[in-house]
């Protein structure tokens, strides 16, 4: 196994919790704006969506770097 390849297999995780709080944040977002819009209350539900997809996309994020770094011990 070469090295880019050691640092790939490290980096999954990582790699993966960002994609989370990327696709949370986007998808809650998104719902927020469609209900708004369908409910005439733009921007409550949508800034809601938002900050719950922030909270839980860090959550997860936060979650993986401490399981790495139990891992790493």
């Amino acid at each position: 196994m070469n090295y880019f390849q050691k640092i790939l297999i490290k980096a999954t995780p990582i790699m993966s919790a960002v994609y989370s709080l990327f696709l949370y944040t986007i998808i809650l977002s998104f719902l927020g704006f469609y209900l708004d819009k369908k409910l005439e209350t733009f921007p409550i539900i949508f800034l809601s969506g938002l900050i719950s997809g922030l909270i839980l996309g860090f959550y997860i994020l936060i979650k993986i770097i401490n399981n790495q770094k139990n891992d790493a011990i």
